[in-house]
Parts: structure tokens; C-alpha cells; sequence
């Protein structure tokens, strides 16, 4: 019986060995990775720009850095990640916030990311890994009480990213102040189809949601940063939205809210990816449009 225990120790020995080496092995992979790992750690431990754009995939793909730099005269990072939103965001911002404060940050609203109600737990995924922070695994455990004890594991922190931080281990470091230009160009058959009538609404808004983006507006505000909510633009095809639970907020938290749903940059299709996202060339001139506003607010 001695025996048998002993060995039950042992294997459990073993595997908290391996998943402490595994960890290590992971966590300085992704300090040394390029790519969009790079990008990430940057943003996460090593940015200390004057102006930081948050959102989701129309965050990373419209705001050009570069030229918001040279508008602003300040520097500027573009830290939106695709396919993620503000429960992502805000728990980027505790880590960010412990050690750099930028003067400006833009937020990109995006109504699936921002708003609506959806599994919120794939949004803390792109955290998991920088638990280490007492902020995020702490922020990460109150959103979903049983991540505390999963979060103990090294490997489980990783195991959403173990291919893309391998991936980006070979991959050179972005040098575009995190903005992703996008080179593709909208499908014809996007072109030739009918707008889409009405305006989207939400019957039923995210609390979660909404509860991060107000924490994060006091936060940011209470450490004296301008911030800035904007909707930038959607192909013309794509419908309008109902902004009113964002307007209110917005008016309600005395921050500026830019909707580009009237703009001209809506109606050229040289200018579009795809419905949602602008290509390079559009995000050029979109980025250089919405500096020039940003100015007259900062």
C-alpha cells in the first residue's frame, strides 16, 4: 500500500515538473516571438506609447499608426485584437495600466464584441497566459469562478495559444505600431447585392459587457487619459446600427463618441476587404480623416 502511494506521488511529481517546464518553456517563447504573439506581449508588458487604440479586428485593421503619430505628434500603438472585445480589453488594461499610462485611448466599438450577449469565457483566452499578473488572475476568476483552480496549471494557461506561439516563434516582429493592414479587396458579389434595410438593434444587451466598458471608461478617465469611443465605418451594404445604448453611456460618462455610419468612405469600394473591414487604402484615408477630428478633441 506504502508502495502504490508512493507512486501515485510520484506521478503527480512528474507532472507538475512537466507542466512547470512546459510553462517556462512557453512564456519565454512568447517574450522572443514576432508576429501577432509579439505584437500581443508588447501591448501586454512592454508598450509605453501616448496613444493606445483598442477594439477588436476594425480596430487592428483601421487605425494606421503611423499616421495618427504624425497627426498627434505623439506616438501610437494599435493593440485591437480580431475576434475579440471589451472583456478582452479591459483585462489587458489592468496589466497595461500597473505600468504605463497613455495620455489618448481610442476604442473602437464593435456592437458583437461590445454588446450583444454571447459566450464570454472565449474572450479571456488571449489572458490566460499573462496569469502570472495578480490583476488579470484575479479579473479572470470573478468573470468564471472555476478558472482559479485551472489557472494553477502552466500549460492550461497556454493551451489556447501552443501552435500560435510556436508559429510566430519563425515570424519577424511587426513594425507597423501594431496596425494590420488588410490587402484584400471586397467580392463583387458584395457590390452588386442590395443594401441592407433598417437599423440593427439588440433586444438584449450584455451586462457583462457593459459593466467593462463603464470600469474601463472611470478607470482610464480617473487617471486622467482622453478617451474616445468610435464607431468607424461599415460598407454601405452593410445596414446601419442602433447606437443608443453607447450615445447614452457616452453622454452619460462625458466622453466623446465619433459614428462614421454617414460617412463618404462607406460608398467606395476601392476602399473595402470585405463588408466589415476596410482594406489599407481605406484605412488610410479613414485614419488620416479621424486624426484630423481627434485633434480637435484632445
Amino acid at each position: 500500500m506504502k508502495k502504490y502511494l508512493l507512486h501515485i506521488l510520484l506521478f503527480f511529481v512528474i507532472v507538475a515538473a512537466v507542466d512547470m517546464a512546459a510553462g517556462i518553456v512557453f512564456k519565454r517563447l512568447q517574450q522572443q516571438a514576432g508576429g501577432g504573439t509579439g505584437a500581443e506581449y508588447y501591448v501586454c508588458k512592454e508598450g509605453n506609447d501616448d496613444v493606445l487604440v483598442m477594439g477588436s479586428s476594425r480596430a487592428s485593421h483601421h487605425y494606421v499608426s503611423n499616421i495618427l503619430a504624425d497627426s498627434l505628434g505623439m506616438s501610437c500603438y494599435n493593440g485591437g485584437q480580431d475576434g475579440n472585445g471589451i472583456v478582452m480589453q479591459y483585462g489587458r488594461w489592468k496589466m497595461i495600466s500597473e505600468r504605463h499610462v497613455p495620455k489618448v485611448l481610442i476604442y473602437d466599438i464593435e456592437p458583437s464584441f461590445d454588446l450583444a450577449v454571447d459566450d464570454n469565457s472565449r474572450y479571456v483566452d488571449r489572458l490566460k497566459p499573462y496569469s502570472d499578473d495578480k490583476q488579470v488572475s484575479n479579473y479572470i476568476s470573478e468573470l468564471f469562478p472555476m478558472e482559479r483552480l485551472k489557472l494553477m496549471s502552466k500549460m492550461y494557461r497556454f493551451n489556447y495559444k501552443f501552435l500560435e506561439v510556436m508559429s510566430d516563434c519563425v515570424r519577424p516582429s511587426e513594425s507597423n505600431g501594431g496596425y494590420r493592414p488588410n490587402r484584400k479587396h471586397i467580392r463583387q458579389e458584395i457590390i452588386d447585392a442590395a443594401p441592407q434595410e433598417g437599423i440593427v438593434r439588440f433586444d438584449e444587451i450584455d451586462e457583462v459587457k457593459i459593466n467593462c466598458l463603464k470600469s474601463l471608461i472611470s478607470e482610464v478617465k480617473e487617471k486622467g487619459v482622453k478617451v474616445v469611443l468610435v464607431s468607424s465605418p461599415y460598407w454601405k451594404g452593410y445596414g446601419g446600427i442602433d447606437w443608443s445604448v453607447i450615445e447614452e453611456l457616452a453622454d452619460t460618462m462625458g466622453v466623446p463618441f465619433i459614428d462614421y455610419a454617414n460617412s463618404e468612405i462607406r460608398n467606395n469600394p476601392d476602399w473595402w476587404a470585405d463588408s466589415m473591414h476596410l482594406n489599407d487604402d481605406g484605412a488610410q484615408v479613414f485614419t488620416a480623416d479621424f486624426a484630423s477630428r481627434l485633434k480637435n478633441l484632445i
